[in-house]
């Protein structure tokens, strides 16, 4: 069985921190990783790892929390990002001394974008951090990038997962791993759900309404009854027409799982995400991969989750063993 892997991971945020239990899963397979192409946090990962450094690396991220995350946010409100987003990289080439690519032992590869043309600008010498901060450039959060006379942001907008990039040999395996997948049958599911619980809601507030109607009316006619006596009865009904109502409310859950564009952040994460998710299709029909992993996009996409790497990694580690063990028993 070949061994030697061309890997290719995909911009994704914290959820690119699954590339690191996948990288270690593949490595303690015996698979050979012969060459790596990133995106944005594939590019973070992927380089680091080409460098020799992912152990290093991966000690000082685990040992991150959510203060210390917030801390490497060198907050700038400028024209036109929010983060510098220097801070975070001279924490790294504390831990990952920084080197030109062409000297890294595996060939490496980073996608970035020109803002103004829209070109894919693909790294493959020059100094390790500056292709990695470049590619990060998320737009409106980091600052973007000088380089020469280009301005660069993230690598998402024109090659979110870059398996054009990889380099190639005869007899490799060709590995994408892309964490901006969107599982359709499962949205139409929920989409189901709630259709079909809005339809009982609105069946059961009719009925409790007619039923109110019908109190008032049968007080309204009982005219062997008096005034104090119709009121207390139809208080009595109506109080408990009403409790049944706040309860069967409480038992709705109106917060469902499609609550998106509640914030700015959500709106704009879940924006690139479908992006980063069609491109990441189109991809993988174009270039047809041997092994593809996914992981969805819904799943750690919060500012926050970046102090749950270990989490994630293991989240990665074992979808690519899964992956593994699929294409080994073919």
């Amino acid at each position: 069985m070949k061994k030697r892997v061309s890997l290719a991971l995909s911009s994704g945020g914290p959820r690119g921190f699954a590339y690191i239990g996948a990288i270690e899963e593949l490595t303690s397979r015996g698979y050979q990783i012969g060459s790596v192409a990133g995106t944005s946090i594939g590019s973070l990962v992927g380089g680091i790892y080409a460098a020799g450094k992912l152990e290093e690396f991966k000690e000082w991220l685990f040992a991150l929390d959510a203060w210390k995350v917030f801390t490497l946010m060198d907050l700038s409100i400028g024209k036109n990002h929010l983060v510098k987003g220097e801070r975070i990289i001279e924490a790294m080439m504390e831990i990952v001394p920084d080197v030109d690519i062409e000297s890294l032992p595996i060939p490496f590869r980073a996608v970035a974008t020109d803002l103004y043309t829209g070109e894919e600008v693909v790294f493959d010498r020059g100094k390790l951090f500056e292709a990695i901060r470049a590619s990060i450039s998320i737009p409106s959060l980091f600052r973007p990038v000088k380089h020469g006379l280009t301005t660069l942001v993230d690598g998402c907008i024109a090659n979110c997962l870059p398996l054009d990039r990889v380099v190639r040999s005869e007899d490799d395996i060709l590995v994408a791993f892309d964490v901006n997948d969107v599982d359709v049958a499962e949205i139409r599911s929920i989409l189901a759900r709630e259709n079909a619980a809005l339809v009982a809601d609105t069946a059961f507030e009719q009925a409790k309404r007619a039923e109110m109607r019908g109190v008032f009316e049968s007080v309204a006619n009982r005219h062997d009854m008096g005034l104090i006596e119709r009121l207390k009865y139809a208080g009595s009904r109506s109080i408990a027409l009403i409790k049944d109502m706040i309860n069967y409310e409480e038992e709705y859950d109106e917060k469902t799982a499609l609550d998106y564009g509640d914030t700015y952040y959500d709106l704009l994460d879940r924006s690139f995400s479908l992006m980063n998710h069609r491109q990441s299709e189109l991809s993988i029909a174009l270039h047809r991969p041997d092994i593809v992993v996914k992981m969805p996009f819904d799943a750690y996409g919060e500012i926050a989750d970046y102090a749950k790497a270990q989490e994630i990694s293991e989240i990665g580690r074992q979808l690519m063993r899964e992956a593994l063990d699929k294409y080994e028993s073919q």
